[in-house]
């Protein structure tokens, strides 16, 4: 067995080098895994760039929506995983401490201490990595079905953080539901809001590619921001009531005003996606006031997000297959990010 690996290893922003570096061996609790595939992320783009994200410490391997193989188990690891040898496997990044406030009441997802593969651990760019002791007794390791490509288990990650956005949402059987943004995440609040009996869905995307993949995914009517009237469509289509759902899955701050207006009086809105710089905007809170709107924002997702979202994949209710768009070798590895950053894709996968 080679003792050696690829890996693309941060080094500081704008800093990335493709490496021949030992590979790892798993020690006590730990699970060595060969990487499948690992999507690049919106997040992976602004560590690059040298953008804070917490717990990020140079040299780094990033990534960190991964599928793969299990290949080896540390000393022990067995009493706290079923997985053995050659079986497939996604791994959610987000390791919580399970002891703080955040984690004893259902929000993992905001655990202060909450470490994360491809931000504290080695993460999903490399052909090897190891799964951590802690991530192993949390229950980390999720088997993948034969009946799912590897760069479809992948999109379980960001699918995870979708499942959690819709909880918020709360899109219910008849709504009218209207998403901005077609990119991977718009398109997967399309086809959940779908499962969970809307009605009407609305995406509004400036670019006639991902809108015509809204309409094959079921949209029920797709619109150009750039010449069309937002507002004005919406009103039509709910009879002059507004959105029960807003979902923003693009982060423009000037945009949420808009996000606003169109919600009818009690109806939800999500701020789903990160905003850019500071997310800071002018916010008329008469909009939220005198409409009694509920607005929530959503952060990554908690392991049974994660175990829904791989649900929803093996089943095939969700479709995976249509948001992958690109896949590329390690040795590609700055195509894929740069394939990612131009929005020429949707989910960019790299395959060790």
């Amino acid at each position: 067995m080679t003792t050696t690996m690829q890996a693309a290893v941060f080094l500081g922003p704008n800093q990335m080098e493709l490496r021949e570096i030992p590979r790892p061996d798993p020690g006590p609790g730990e699970v060595l895994i060969r990487v499948g595939a690992c999507a690049v992320c919106g997040t992976d783009l602004r560590i690059f760039a040298g953008g804070k994200t917490r717990g990020v410490y140079p040299p780094r391997v990033l990534g960190h929506e991964i599928a793969g193989q299990v290949i080896a188990l540390g000393p022990g690891a067995d009493q706290y995983t079923d997985v053995k040898p050659g079986d497939r496997v996604a791994v959610p990044p987000g390791i919580p401490c399970l002891a703080c406030r955040f984690c004893n009441t259902g929000r993992e997802n905001l655990c202060k201490r909450r470490k994360g593969l491809g931000y504290f651990y080695d993460g999903g760019f490399a052909e090897y990595m190891i799964v951590p002791d802690v991530a192993v007794r949390h229950g980390l390791l999720y088997h993948v079905p034969d009946s799912l490509s590897d760069a479809e288990a992948a999109i379980a990650e960001p699918l995870a953080c979708v499942v959690n956005g819709q909880s918020k949402s709360q899109v219910k059987l008849g709504d009218v539901v209207v998403i901005t943004g077609a990119g991977p995440i718009g398109l997967m609040h399309l086809q959940l809001s779908r499962l969970a009996g809307a009605r009407k869905i609305l995406v509004s995307e400036p670019s006639a590619e991902r809108r015509a993949l809204a309409g094959e995914l079921g949209a029920t009517r797709t619109v150009d921001p750039t010449t069309e009237n937002l507002e004005q469509i919406v009103s039509e289509e709910s009879n002059g009531d507004g959105a029960d759902v807003v979902i923003a899955a693009i982060g423009i701050p000037k945009l949420v005003n808009q996000l606003l207006a169109i919600t009818r009086p009690g109806g939800r809105v999500n701020l789903f996606a990160g905003y850019s710089g500071e997310g800071e905007t002018i916010i008329s809170a008469n909009l939220i006031h005198y409409g009694e709107l509920i607005v929530t924002g959503t952060s990554a997702c908690t392991r049974d997000d994660f175990r829904k979202a791989l649900d929803l994949l093996t089943s095939g209710q969700f479709k995976a297959a249509p948001l992958v768009s690109h896949r590329f070798p390690l040795s590609q590895i700055d195509q894929a990010f740069e394939t990612t950053r131009s929005g020429a894709g949707l989910r960019v996968v790299v395959e060790p």
